[in-house]
C-alpha cells in the first residue's frame, strides 16, 4: 500500500514539474518578445524606399479648373550615428503632371520628370508598444525635365535645383526586422534655376496633399 502511494506521489510531482515547466517556458517567450528593444542602436541600418502621391484640385463654378498629381519613388539607405538617430541618403524619381483652363478652349498641359539624389537626418522617438514617431531633414538636388503644352504648340526646358524639407511621420514596428513609415506632407523651400537667369525660390508647407507610405529592413550590428 505505501509503494502505491509512494508511485502517486511521485506521478503526480513529474506532472507538477512537466506542468510548471511548460509555464515557465510561455512566459520566457512572452518576455523574450516583449523585451525586444523598440530602440535603434548605433551601427544599425535600414534598408528599403517609400513611394510618394499627391492629388491637389481646384474647381470653380465656371469654365476655370486646376488638377494636378504626382508620383514618386524613393529608395533609401541609411545608418544609425547614435541610438534613434540615422544618418542616410536617397534617391527621388518623381513624375508630376498638372492641367489648368481659365476658359473654354484655353488649356495648359505641363509634365515634368525629375530625378535626384538627397542627404537626410531622421530622428526616431518610440513611443508606446510598437508605435513611434520621427522627424525627417532632408537636403536634395534636383535636374528636371519639363514640358509645357498649351494647344497644338509645346515648350521643352530642363531646369537645376536644390530643396530643404522637414517632414514628420509615423513608424510601426511589425517585427524586429521590418518597420513601416508614412507622412502626410512637412515643410520645404526650394531653388530651381534653368542657366538663363530664370531662378525661382520658394518656401512653404503641405498637409494633406502629399502622401508618403514606406518600408524599411533594420540590419542590426553584429555584436562582438
Amino acid at each position: 500500500m505505501f509503494s502505491r502511494l509512494l508511485f502517486l506521489f511521485h506521478f503526480s510531482n513529474n506532472k507538477n514539474l512537466l506542468f510548471m515547466k511548460k509555464i515557465l517556458l510561455v512566459a520566457f517567450i512572452i518576455s523574450s518578445v516583449h523585451c525586444i528593444s523598440q530602440d535603434f542602436e548605433k551601427g544599425d541600418k535600414l534598408f528599403g524606399g517609400s513611394f510618394s502621391f499627391s492629388v491637389f484640385n481646384v474647381n470653380n463654378t465656371g469654365p476655370a479648373y486646376y488638377n494636378a498629381g504626382n508620383a514618386g519613388l524613393l529608395p533609401s539607405y541609411a545608418w544609425f550615428i547614435k541610438k534613434n538617430l540615422a544618418l542616410g541618403v536617397r534617391g527621388n524619381i518623381n513624375y508630376s503632371r498638372s492641367v489648368t483652363r481659365q476658359t473654354i478652349g484655353d488649356k495648359r498641359i505641363n509634365t515634368s520628370f525629375a530625378i535626384g539624389p538627397s542627404v537626410f537626418l531622421k530622428k526616431y522617438r518610440p513611443l508606446k508598444e510598437k508605435f513611434g514617431v520621427y522627424f525627417d531633414n532632408e537636403v536634395g538636388f534636383n535636374y528636371e525635365k519639363i514640358r509645357e503644352k498649351t494647344g497644338p504648340s509645346a515648350l521643352d526646358s530642363k531646369s537645376f535645383g536644390a530643396s530643404y524639407k522637414f517632414s514628420p511621420g509615423v513608424f510601426y514596428r511589425f517585427s524586429k526586422r521590418f518597420i513601416g513609415e508614412g507622412n502626410i506632407g512637412g515643410v520645404y523651400a526650394s531653388y530651381y534655376g534653368d542657366g538663363n537667369d530664370n531662378n525661382i525660390f520658394g518656401i512653404g508647407a503641405s498637409f494633406l496633399q502629399y502622401f508618403n507610405l514606406g518600408v524599411n529592413y533594420v540590419i542590426e550590428k553584429r555584436k562582438s
